[in-house]
């Protein structure tokens, strides 16, 4: 009888604080000897659908962690927690905290004078994968129409926030795309007249541009991304 060998142990954990880091890069979710800790605090409720199903597909390289009370520095400690069980049970392997916060560097600096691979990121960006090729400067000619493609197809949940937009592009993209040619992407959309975004970091469509006193939107020929409802 023939029995299952173990996946091998992954060579990197990462952890990331959902709190401060907008959006998750999906294109990384499933690299080969990476394991992924997501952490996200209490008040967190809204993941973007097509980032969950890439969760999903990876369940076994991914581990969600939600918070069930909020507290001064709760997802610090929490991240802290479950970064010192990977180190326990995987200690030769390399350790990457994904957060702006540099209120982890002092955690960072004693993990690493115990001789143990630890370093803090302040974005997917900074975050070296294999396979990862470097960002080209401008969206790939084949992503733009189909980044544009999936927007009309889907005008009533087009996000409405630049950070919402920038992770429902990621996870739409998938593997074909950095954070940084999600960057390039939006720009280029904009550019061309596809969306805009405003001082908050809102996003508006051409139809939803509507002068005072007109009626309902409308979808303005081939520049219009479809109907908001």
């Amino acid at each position: 009888m023939s029995t299952l060998t173990p996946p091998p142990a992954p060579k990197h954990h990462v952890f990331v604080d959902c709190e401060n880091i907008h959006p998750v890069d999906a294109a990384l979710i499933g690299a080969e000897s990476f394991h992924f800790t997501f952490l996200l605090g209490a008040q967190q409720t809204k993941l973007d659908v097509a980032l969950v199903e890439k969760l999903m597909a990876h369940a076994a390289t991914v581990q969600l962690i939600r918070l069930t009370s909020s507290g001064r520095n709760a997802l610090d400690f929490a991240l802290a927690y479950y970064l010192g069980r990977a180190v326990l049970t995987n200690p030769t392997a390399s350790f990457h905290i994904i957060s702006k916060d540099n209120g982890f560097e002092p955690l960072v600096e004693h993990l690493r004078s115990q001789q143990l691979r630890v370093l803090r990121h302040d974005d997917f960006a900074s975050l070296a994968v294999p396979g990862r090729t470097k960002s080209p400067s401008a969206p790939s000619e084949d992503l733009l129409p189909r980044v544009l493609g999936h927007l009309r197809k889907n005008a009533a949940t087009r996000p409405k926030r630049k950070k919402t937009l920038m992770s429902h592009l990621l996870a739409v993209c998938g593997k074909t795309a950095t954070e940084a040619d999600v960057v390039k992407l939006i720009e280029a959309l904009s550019k061309d007249g596809h969306l805009s975004i405003g001082e908050k970091e809102t996003v508006t469509y051409p139809d939803q541009s509507v002068p005072p006193g007109a009626g309902a939107p409308r979808i303005t020929g081939e520049t219009g991304l479809g109907r908001v409802e």
